[in-house]
C-alpha cells in the first residue's frame, strides 16, 4: 500500500516541480501575423462595447500586462495613475518615437504623465513606437509623398500647440518646428510657406492659418470619421501604420514581458485594436476596465520628467 502511494505521489511532486520551472521560464514571443488593421465597422463594434480609455488587464502565470488603450490627451490620465497605483508596473512602455520630445506639460497627455510616474517611482520607460525613418521609408514604400508625410507631423504638431497654448498656430511656425524636430533632406524637400497652405486647402478644404486644429485632429481621429476624413492622407497615412508602429508595439510589449513580472504599456486605441488579437493569442482573454469605472484619481498635477532613465528593448 506504502508502496504504491509513493508510486503516485512522486511523479505528481514531479510534474508539478517541472509546471512551475516552465512558469518561471516561459518565454513569450510576438506573432505578428495576428496584427491587423480593422475596418471603420469593425472599429465601431468593437468601442462600442470597450469605449476608449480603457484599461486590459491580462495575467498568464506570474506575468501581467496592463495596457492602456489611450484617447490621446489629458482624459486618459487618471487611468495612468490608477494603474500605477493599484498594479505597481516594474516598467513602463509608451507611444513615443525614439529622440522625440515629450509636451511642455505632462498634465496634457498620457505618454508625459507615464514618463513622469516613471521617474518619480524609479521605473525604466521604454519608446515602443517605430523610428522616424522607419516610419518614412514604410509610407513612401506605399505611395505617399513627402508632403503627406509632413502634413501628418504638422498637423499633429499643430494640435499639440492649441490644446497647450490656447493660441492659434500658423504656416510659418509649423514648417520651422517641422524642420527643428523631424525634418531630414535626405528624404525630400521641406514645405515653403506657399506650398503648405496649398496642399492644406487642396486635401483638407481649410484655410491652415485659420482652422481649429484641436476640431480638426478629433475629427481626423474619430473612431467612426466622416466619408472626407476617409479621404485625406492623413488618415490614410495613420491606418498603414499596423505593419510597422503597431508591429513594434507589440515586439516591446513582448520584450517588457520576457524581462519584467508587471508591465505597464499606453497607445492609442487604434494600435490596440490592431495588436489584441495578437495579444489575446500569447497572454489569454484580458479583464477590461473602462474610465467610467475608476474611481476618482488624485492625480500629481505639478509632474515633472525630472530623474527619468529610459531603455530601450529591441535590438
Amino acid at each position: 500500500m506504502f508502496t504504491s502511494i509513493k508510486k503516485l505521489i512522486i511523479p505528481t511532486l514531479l510534474l508539478s516541480y517541472l509546471g512551475c520551472i516552465a512558469s518561471y521560464a516561459q518565454t513569450f514571443t510576438a506573432d505578428t501575423s495576428f496584427v491587423f488593421e480593422p475596418t471603420p465597422k469593425q472599429k465601431r463594434v468593437f468601442y462600442k462595447k470597450n469605449p476608449p480609455p480603457f484599461l486590459a488587464v491580462y495575467q498568464q502565470n506570474d506575468k501581467m500586462l496592463v495596457l492602456l488603450a489611450a484617447s490621446h490627451g489629458p482624459q486618459s490620465i487618471p487611468a495612468v495613475h490608477y494603474a500605477f497605483d493599484t498594479y505597481h508596473p516594474q516598467v513602463a512602455l509608451v507611444e513615443r518615437e525614439p529622440g522625440q520630445p515629450f509636451g511642455d506639460k505632462c498634465t496634457e497627455a498620457e505618454d508625459a504623465y507615464t514618463a513622469a510616474l516613471s521617474a518619480k517611482n524609479n521605473l525604466p520607460l521604454v519608446r515602443t513606437d517605430a523610428g522616424l525613418q522607419q516610419q518614412w521609408d514604410y509610407a513612401k514604400t506605399h505611395g505617399f509623398s513627402y508632403e503627406d508625410f509632413q502634413m501628418l507631423w504638422i498637423i499633429r504638431n499643430a494640435y499639440g500647440f492649441s490644446r497647450q497654448e490656447g493660441q492659434q498656430t500658423n504656416a510659418l511656425q509649423e514648417i520651422n518646428d517641422y524642420k527643428r524636430t523631424i525634418h531630414n533632406p535626405a528624404w525630400g524637400e521641406l514645405f515653403t510657406e506657399e506650398r503648405l497652405l496649398s496642399y492644406f486647402q487642396q486635401h483638407y478644404h481649410q484655410d491652415f492659418n485659420t482652422t481649429d486644429f484641436v476640431k480638426l485632429y478629433e475629427d481626423l481621429m474619430e473612431v467612426s470619421p466622416k466619408k472626407w476624413v476617409l479621404q485625406t492622407p492623413f488618415y490614410r497615412l495613420v491606418n498603414i501604420s499596423p505593419d510597422v508602429r503597431s508591429v513594434t508595439m507589440l515586439q516591446n510589449i513582448t520584450a517588457a514581458l520576457n524581462e519584467y513580472p508587471v508591465v505597464f504599456s499606453e497607445m492609442g486605441a487604434s494600435h490596440f485594436i490592431d495588436i489584441h488579437k495578437a495579444l489575446q493569442r500569447m497572454l489569454g482573454k484580458p479583464r477590461y476596465i473602462t474610465a467610467n469605472q475608476l474611481s476618482p484619481q488624485i492625480l500629481w498635477t505639478d509632474c515633472t520628467l525630472e530623474g527619468l532613465q529610459e531603455k530601450t528593448l529591441l535590438p
